[in-house]
């Protein structure tokens, strides 16, 4: 189901292909709706790959989102802030058919510790704990949500609500509410489980 008006990424190596796959990107132009300084966190992702991809998007007439890599790296420096406010009104104006899920889940995830914050990341909520990212949602699927726990111990922690076998990223899918209600304890385990590894 390609479509003819997407491009696939150009030839940027091994680890920076497998880095935006694992983030949830499969087409060139969903990196237009990310900034060049988020896109260069991922981890796998260097100097010369960030480049090519720079370069292949303003060919196509496109553009990384505006930001800045300084705003970014000052905002890495300490506890990220929870961004609540930026949070709600992200999700007031998402166009999604799962919006009910995507808040339930939302709403699981930040009951599991009062200190998990959250924050608008990659286009889509993220969060995190302390300072370390947990997981965020990758909001490009529409038949079912998408989880991506993006931290360097989520390969410890053991549960069948986790998918692939990326060297520091994991998976976890939600079809409906029904799915998300029947998920609900296995997901609070990741996150409880990932939280005790952070200390």
């Amino acid at each position: 189901m390609k479509d003819k008006n997407t491009s696939a990424f150009p030839k940027i190596g091994a680890p920076a292909t497998r880095a935006l796959e694992a983030a949830g990107y499969s087409r060139l132009e969903q990196l237009t709706k990310v900034s060049e300084a988020e896109i260069g966190q991922l981890h796998g992702m260097g100097p010369r790959a960030l480049g090519i991809l720079r370069d292949t998007l303003k060919e196509k007439g496109l553009s990384f989102k505006a930001g800045t890599a300084n705003g970014t790296s000052k905002k890495k420096k300490g506890s990220p802030v929870s961004r609540t406010d930026k949070v709600d009104e992200f999700l007031e104006n998402l166009s999604h058919p799962l919006k009910a899920e995507v808040e339930a889940v939302r709403s699981i995830i930040k009951g599991v510790n009062k200190d998990i914050n959250e924050e608008i990341k990659w286009n889509a909520p993220s969060f995190n704990y302390k300072g370390e990212y947990l997981v965020t949602f990758n909001l490009w699927e529409e038949k079912r949500i998408h989880l991506v726990f993006h931290n360097p111990q989520i390969s410890k922690v053991k549960s069948k609500l986790l998918e692939g076998d990326y060297k520091e990223r994991r998976m976890a899918y939600f079809t409906d509410m029904k799915d998300v209600k029947a998920k609900k304890p296995m997901l609070e385990k990741v996150l409880k489980d990932l939280i005790k590894l952070q200390k």
